[in-house]
């Protein structure tokens, strides 16, 4: 889970202005780290294409913390899989 977790940091330090030792897991995608809906679309847009998953629209709310986005790849790449 720690190689999602890095690989997902990355991906959301080339959306915004923020250094990787700087994100936390549980920092708010929204509030801590500033994506507003379109940043959020377009993260999730890229996320889907790195890890090879689907993310229904419905489960876009769910994803508050860095760590909810982490948890839901584990679950799709290693657990349902």
């Amino acid at each position: 889970m720690k190689e999602t977790e890095e690989k997902l940091v990355a991906i959301i330090c080339d959306y915004v202005d923020i250094q990787p030792e700087d994100v936390d897991a549980n920092m708010s995608l929204k509030f801590d780290i500033g994506l507003d809906s379109f940043g959020m679309v377009s993260l999730i847009c890229t996320i889907e294409n790195e890890f090879d998953i689907s993310i229904p629209d419905n489960k876009l709310m769910d994803f508050e913390t860095l760590n909810d986005v982490t948890s839901f790849i584990y679950q799709e790449k290693y657990v349902l899989a």
